[in-house]
């Protein structure tokens, strides 16, 4: 399996471009660990674990990050052996690496209370760009990453001008609101050209997923002479917010 931990930084992008609220405007380096759940212990568990213990330790230590849990809900192959995906979001690599310094000296018992819990890989590397409009800071939410290769003769500027274009025409179609990033491996990963996440509040990821089903949203795509730049297999995760620290 191509594990997909990552430390998710801005390379070759600005912080401009992260732009939605699952990774906050100005944010720049994020963390995210691919984790199997141990023995007895659930992804509500760990929630409530980075809920309570994490964000007040985070808070009392004053360290500027947000942190979120992606759930995984229907995973397919080779990316499904991981249980949870923690993702924390830094505004700066100077706060990155304040906030390990801290776990790695007043935060041990944190630290180990978490691997108690979970059994987690190394992180690789991906650039990230957001390429949607900003959407709610909500406690939980529906997330899709979809794993894409990009169809013959198209490159990342194609996706790249493809993605916001569709993202408008699903909020028209669905009348719903929600936001698309996408993450682009650099480092300690491959198999893929990138990652797209779509996101938003349940009620519009659910009218979003509705007009697939229907038939709406194709339709709207073959009328606008639409023609998607990679071939993709979608994932669903369920995300829940844990720490919102202001960055």
């Amino acid at each position: 399996m191509k594990k997909i931990i990552l430390i998710l930084c801005a390379l070759g992008f600005s912080t401009q471009s992260i732009a939605d609220h699952h990774s906050p405007t100005n944010a720049v380096v994020s963390v995210l660990y691919e984790c199997t759940l141990n023995d007895g212990v659930s992804a509500a568990d760990v929630v409530a674990f980075g809920k309570n213990t994490v964000n007040k330790f985070a808070t009392a230590n004053n360290l500027k990050m947000n942190s979120y849990l992606w759930e995984a809900v229907a995973i397919n192959p080779p990316y499904d052996e991981a249980d949870i995906r923690w993702v924390n979001y830094f505004p700066t690599w100077v706060d990155y690496y304040a906030s390990n310094e801290t776990f790695g000296t007043k935060g041990q018992k944190v630290v180990g209370e978490f691997y108690d819990m979970v059994t987690c890989d190394k992180p690789v590397i991906l650039g990230v760009r957001n390429v949607g409009g900003p959407i709610p800071t909500i406690q939980e939410k529906p997330l899709i990453t979809s794993v894409c290769q990009l169809n013959d003769g198209k490159t990342m500027q194609d996706a790249m001008e493809f993605m916001p274009k569709m993202t408008k025409l699903m909020n028209k179609t669905a009348g719903a609101n929600v936001a698309n990033s996408i993450f682009v491996p650099a480092f300690g990963i491959s198999g893929f050209d990138y990652v797209g996440m779509l996101t938003g509040a349940t009620n519009d990821m659910a009218k979003l997923m509705d007009s697939v089903r229907s038939g709406a949203m194709p339709k709207a795509m073959a009328k606008a002479g639409m023609q998607p730049a990679a071939t993709c297999v979608n994932d669903l995760h369920q995300s829940h917010l844990m720490i919102q620290q202001p960055l």
